[in-house]
């Protein structure tokens, strides 16, 4: 028992942190690109042909982001895509180099698990996996991830209780949830209640 325990955390961990080559990516993977020096992880649906849809701010990014100094006039359309940085708002399919810019950097992408053993969800960095299982197929994740794009119907973004992770674990579970935030949340409980004994 305790060997199948220790394999299926060491599986889980490989699958977690290993870098995925987008050439190895299947339609209907979770996959998501540590951004800002890994203080966090910006999460998708791969749709097959080298394309994304994810889920953005629906607001200006400045808003979010205050040390962002993009403005759409300055910056290029991506000639694969289209997109335009700071004009996207919402669920947006771009292709895979757009969903995985940082600047002039293209973060490593990497494969969100979903249905982690407890013991290795406890081990691993925030917003890399998640115990929820996966209750659809390929199939039914891109399906979810496109009619998000259609009918814009993610609602408003925010960064703690709507955002990208929710996104893409919604289409993947049907569950929205946020593993980076549920994490941040109990950090700012912990430091509440400690601040309250003193």
């Amino acid at each position: 028992m305790m060997n199948k325990i220790m394999r299926e955390i060491e599986d889980g961990m490989k699958l977690i942190w290993k870098k995925v080559d987008p050439k190895d990516l299947k339609p209907g993977d979770h996959i998501y690109a540590h951004k800002l020096y890994g203080y966090y992880s910006h999460h998708g649906i791969y749709v097959g042909g080298g394309y994304v849809i994810h889920f953005t701010s629906t607001a200006n990014k400045e808003a979010i982001l205050p040390i962002s100094i993009v403005q759409p006039e300055t910056v290029s359309a991506c000639p694969e895509c289209g997109y335009r940085e700071n004009t996207g708002r919402g669920v947006i399919k771009t292709c895979l180099d757009c969903f995985r810019r940082q600047g002039k950097t293209l973060c490593s992408i990497r494969y969100f698990m979903c249905g982690a053993p407890r013991l290795g969800h406890l081990l691993k960095k925030p917003g890399t996996c998640s115990t929820i299982s996966c209750t659809r197929s390929p199939e039914q994740v891109i399906e979810a991830a496109y009619e998000l794009l259609r009918s814009n119907g993610f609602g408003k973004y925010h960064l703690i209780s709507n955002n990208c992770e929710h996104f893409a674990t919604y289409c993947q579970t049907g569950v929205r949830a946020s593993e980076q935030t549920a994490f941040g949340d109990t950090i700012l409980k912990i430091c509440r209640e400690l601040k309250n004994c003193s």
